[in-house]
């Protein structure tokens, strides 16, 4: 046990981030697989400020167990510790955010002592390397944030964004029908290759729920990043993003996505005409094209966005087992 938790300790490597007073902001990408999400994610991560993370579950996961947790300490009423001194929810999520801060920095000096050594940074001849991935660090600006482009946070945006109340979200979002053909060949970029008719559902469950989460947060803390126009002007669009973000433009960020971004979507006109009798694909349409048409909300909008991202999260986090198999 002693050896278990001395190895506990923090790593902080050269140049990384530390744990700071100032509330976490970190970034998160949703939107459907196969919308850029993963570029975008190394591609932010070539920023002075911002660290790159590995697609994750358990930040999603935490938020589920945060609800369930404030439940059963809230559930006796007087006599339960947290609804005795009426302990705000939202508080209870943002120290969970800030716990949740704490070990991404950990985590990311570990990652960086065991893929660069001691020296926790990328050699001059490492970067210049544009066949390999690497995460540029710059000792005057340590990455104070960091960007999940997991798409399974797209599920649990109501929770996020209560954890981090000063974080900010990237809706991805690609035409259903080039979801539908990349996901078809993603077995050839090491993933699981996917059926029309489920890659459809894919898409328009996760499409849905990150529009919801648009039109829920608004235009301060959701910014929509159209896929055309990743593929198309990516410098414009990296300057856009960055001045979203309130952070400096990039130019690394820039090269980062000139290189490494894959014009994966060469299929889909070759695909159209055989998706409209599949079940599902014209909804998929009629949505990506309300989706389309408007970038503001009304109030009734706003309201019904929020009210979509809470259920959704709530249903995710119904019938759980918690402490003792109770449920």
């Amino acid at each position: 046990m002693l050896n278990t938790l001395s190895s506990c300790r923090l790593l902080f490597a050269p140049g990384s981030s530390r744990m700071t007073t100032s509330p976490p902001r970190p970034v998160f990408i949703i939107g459907a697989p196969r919308s850029g999400t993963s570029v975008m994610t190394w591609a932010l991560g070539q920023h002075p400020d911002i660290q790159p993370m590995p697609e994750t579950a358990w930040i999603a996961a935490e938020a589920v167990a945060s609800l369930q947790s404030f439940r059963l300490g809230s559930e006796r009423g007087e006599f339960s510790h947290l609804s005795n001194v009426r302990f705000p929810f939202d508080a209870f999520l943002e120290h969970k955010g800030r716990a949740i801060d704490a070990v991404v920095h950990d985590a990311f000096a570990r990652r960086l002592m065991d893929k660069y050594g001691d020296e926790g940074r990328p050699s001059a001849d490492q970067l210049a390397d544009p066949e390999f991935l690497h995460i540029r660090l710059d000792p005057d600006h340590p990455k104070t944030r960091w960007v999940d482009g997991a798409p399974i946070n797209t599920f649990y945006t109501w929770a996020l964004a209560r954890m981090f109340p000063d974080a900010q979200f990237l809706f991805h979002l690609r035409a259903p029908q080039g979801v539908i053909a990349s996901l078809e060949k993603f077995d050839v970029a090491g993933g699981v290759a996917t059926e029309h008719e489920a890659a459809v559902a894919i898409w328009t469950e996760h499409v849905r729920a990150a529009w919801n989460t648009e039109r829920a947060l608004g235009p301060d803390r959701v910014f929509r990043v159209d896929f055309d126009r990743l593929q198309s002007d990516p410098e414009a669009l990296m300057g856009d993003i960055c001045a979203f973000l309130n952070e400096p433009s990039c130019s690394e960020c820039v090269a980062f996505l000139n290189r490494r971004l894959n014009s994966s979507g060469t299929h889909e006109t070759d695909i159209r005409d055989t998706l409209g009798a599949l079940a599902g694909f014209k909804e998929a349409a009629a949505l990506y094209d309300a989706i389309t048409a408007t970038r503001t909300e009304t109030a009734e909008g706003r309201e019904a966005g929020e009210q979509y991202i809470q259920k959704r999260f709530e249903s995710l986090s119904a019938d759980r087992p918690l402490l003792g198999g109770r449920s």
